[in-house]
């Protein structure tokens, strides 16, 4: 066979005339050819952060909110009694009642989470362990039955990347309502906007985490498991098992009350509470929809300290265990604030 000719492929920045291709550029062409391609990743990351600020998200339902009837709670014995005669939702009534009175200054936790988002990871790779420091403030509603919640969240593990870098911190704080507020994304390592604001209904927030940031923590976490459970005992489709009540000791060894939720056919959890299932076009419910939920409530406090949520091929759908947890936590001044924010990421680093 002959020699085939063959033509060099273009380069994204040729060599300049007098420069033979494969030799040593000078140091003023790599200084050019470096200042157009971080101007081109400042052009992009411009743009990017435009988009995603003012393109409009989707509203956020406004789920229902608890509202505690004052009546007495039970003694322990009266409580496990709900859940041995398969009366749930009235026991997560009187969880949510004694949290609104007796939690009113905020709570802190380690949670250990790992989610698949939108069936990803596919098994059989498991989800990413995430460890996370969390504060909680404002999540119980006042006497007007408003809420001013403050979330504050500092990945030891497991940070999901954006743009090659980890997210370390996450803050929101309800000012305005109505989902209008954003939240705060801190990436100390980004070359490029480390600090970066998105609406909690954006799809990047969707694509960062199952359910809405500004849901997190013990209280709302409950209360999304009494507003699903809720709805489906009045449609006669809540099936829930008591299981056992034990030492855990993956939630630091707390005696808790263990229940299991079987559902018909795998359901898609709603991203915020109160919310519409999460699924997109060409999603398929049995990846994305749980067929069994187990839940553990703290025998003493009355605590949902533990969930984990399970698809119809038995693989983990996703589990949220809450550790070291601190009903009385001392807050400092700027703790709910991006200062004390990168303040708290930065002590984790030293």
């Amino acid at each position: 066979m002959g020699k085939m000719d063959w033509t060099p492929p273009a380069t994204l920045f040729p060599a300049p005339v007098g420069e033979a291709i494969g030799s040593t550029p000078p140091r003023k062409g790599r200084r050019m050819r470096y200042l157009l391609l971080g101007s081109i990743l400042v052009l992009t990351g411009g743009v990017w952060a435009c988009w995603t600020w003012f393109r409009p998200a989707p509203p956020l339902a406004e789920g229902e909110e608890f509202y505690d009837d004052q009546k007495p709670l039970p003694e322990a014995e009266a409580f496990l009694r709900l859940l041995l005669d398969h009366q749930p939702v009235e026991a997560l009534e009187k969880c949510l009642a004694r949290y609104q009175r007796e939690v009113r200054h905020g709570m802190t936790a380690t949670l250990i989470k790992k989610e698949r988002i939108y069936g990803q990871p596919a098994p059989p790779q498991e989800p990413v362990q995430e460890v996370i420091d969390l504060a909680v403030r404002g999540d119980v509603p006042d006497e007007s039955g408003r809420t001013h919640i403050q979330v504050r969240m500092i990945w030891r593990e497991g940070a999901r990347q954006v743009l090659g870098s980890p997210v370390r911190g996450v803050l929101f704080v309800e000012e305005q309502g109505g989902g209008k507020d954003k939240i705060l994304t801190y990436r100390p390592q980004a070359l490029l906007r480390p600090e970066h604001y998105i609406a909690l209904n954006d799809v990047s927030a969707r694509s960062s985490s199952r359910y809405c940031v500004r849901d997190a923590g013990l209280y709302r976490g409950m209360l999304r498991t009494y507003t699903v459970w809720k709805q489906r005992h009045q449609a006669g489709r809540l099936q829930v098992h008591y299981l056992a009540t034990e030492a855990v000791d993956f939630l630091d060894g707390r005696v808790c009350h263990i229940l299991e939720r079987s559902c018909p056919e795998p359901e898609v959890d709603p991203f915020e509470i109160g919310g519409t299932p999460n699924i997109r076009p060409g999603d398929q419910p049995a990846d994305l929809g749980v067929v069994r939920v187990r839940i553990y409530l703290d025998a003493e406090r009355w605590l949902q300290l533990g969930s984990e949520l399970y698809r119809a091929d038995g693989h983990l759908l996703a589990s949220y265990y809450f550790r070291n947890v601190n009903l009385e936590p001392t807050f400092a001044p700027d703790e709910f604030t991006p200062e004390g924010l990168k303040r708290r990421v930065a002590a984790l680093g030293k």
